[in-house]
């Protein structure tokens, strides 16, 4: 049930980052983002290096935007996914559903009859 919950919140947050204007409350994602990796004591550098590694599709995401829109409006899409695709990172790397079944012993005996 935990796991729902913190799912839940998960996506109200990562939705709610694109609905709200382009000022000072981005500034608010970004602490909390922070806030929210100290608080579950996840690995910094590792969550700054996938966060590099998707960063040529944010850059590709803004070029397109700018081609598209208007420069400024292209940087705030760019600054709010890169928000997201760090939050999303965080929430990967502290949730560990997908952890408890890989390492289940019942559950790999299972799929070695298959």
């Amino acid at each position: 049930m935990k796991n729902v919950i913190k799912f839940l919140l998960f996506i109200a947050y990562s939705t709610s980052i694109f609905f709200l204007s382009n000022n000072e409350i981005i500034l608010f994602f970004i602490l909390f983002n922070l806030f929210i990796m100290i608080i579950t004591k996840a690995n910094p550098k590792k969550i700054i290096t996938k966060s590099l590694i998707v960063l040529p599709f944010i850059i590709f995401t803004f070029i397109v935007n700018c081609i598209l829109d208007d420069f400024t409006n292209a940087i705030w899409i760019g600054i709010k996914l890169f928000i997201v695709c760090n939050i999303t990172i965080i929430y990967a790397e502290t949730t560990n559903i997908v952890r408890y079944s890989r390492n289940n012993k019942n559950i790999m005996c299972a799929f070695k009859n298959f």
